[in-house]
């Protein structure tokens, strides 16, 4: 990822910090998780990074933090990080780990929505390489924030030429958001989707008895660019933890990361 980047606007940070009460700059966030995983025993050599984003290349860099941390990652990436591998991508993933002497496998799962604030702190916009216009990130979220705006009624059928759109729409509309949510609320609901679907599906594939994991989730937020050259790296990012936890001989704990004590603004 680039090195410490210029921080957002004003207004953006101002439309950040309505919603999330600590956001911090991607590489901020990552060196800290870093350095408490690998205190916690979560190394590049016995360790695999099980990844969960947006499909968009605009998450691109947080796969790519874990890559260059613990080697390639496992991508279980879906349409605005909403987990559609199913319980078997999860047992391919957990299948691919390094196995320590004793036996033993360590997992670290990252699960993740993304969302764009523009300079002006409107929610949902984002400059990208090649368009003079803005275009929205996550277009999924976008498209289902519109379809409420325009009551569209909804059949609860997830359609087989857009299955997963389908499957974060049913589970949105699920949560009965009330009548006009905003871009913001509905990508914080769309990351306790993500949250819940990962703990449902490490219950059903994972042996805590054999394995040590981590689950760490949170939603990406772009909130402009660094100047010259586009790339996914030159966009100003922060990350806005929603749980982090890990298994450790069978027992649940959070983990403490210090430099996320402090708050946003």
């Amino acid at each position: 990822m680039s090195s410490q980047p210029l921080q957002a606007s004003e207004a953006a940070l101002e439309t950040i910090s309505k919603y999330f009460p600590i956001a911090l700059v991607d590489t901020v966030f990552f060196g800290a998780l870093f350095n408490a995983l690998e205190a916690l025993g979560f190394k590049s050599d016995n360790s695999i990074a099980i990844v969960n984003t947006c499909r968009d290349e605009l998450a691109r860099p947080l796969s790519n933090s874990f890559d260059k941390t613990y080697g390639n990652s496992f991508n279980l990436s879906g349409i605005a990080g909403i987990v559609t591998a199913g319980t078997l991508g999860f047992k391919a993933a957990i299948s691919h780990s390094p196995v320590s002497e004793d036996g033993k496998e360590k997992y670290v799962f990252f699960g993740s929505t993304h969302v764009a604030v523009d300079e002006k702190g409107v929610e949902g916009l984002v400059l990208r390489e090649g368009r003079a216009k803005p275009s929205h990130a996550c277009g999924a979220i976008v498209a289902i924030k519109q379809e409420i705006d325009s009551n569209i009624q909804q059949d609860g059928v997830v359609h087989d030429d857009n299955v997963e759109y389908g499957i974060l729409k049913k589970k949105l509309f699920a949560k009965n958001l009330g009548a006009n949510p905003t871009i913001f609320e509905l990508t914080k609901a769309t990351c306790e989707i993500i949250t819940s679907d990962i703990e449902d599906h490490i219950s059903k594939t994972v042996d805590p008895k054999k394995s040590d994991y981590v689950v760490i989730t949170g939603v990406q937020i772009h909130a402009g660019r660094l100047g010259g050259s586009w790339i996914p790296d030159a966009v100003i990012d922060y990350i806005a933890p929603r749980k982090s936890w890990y298994s450790y001989a069978n027992v649940l704990k959070h983990i403490i990361i210090q430099i996320i004590r402090f708050r946003f603004l």
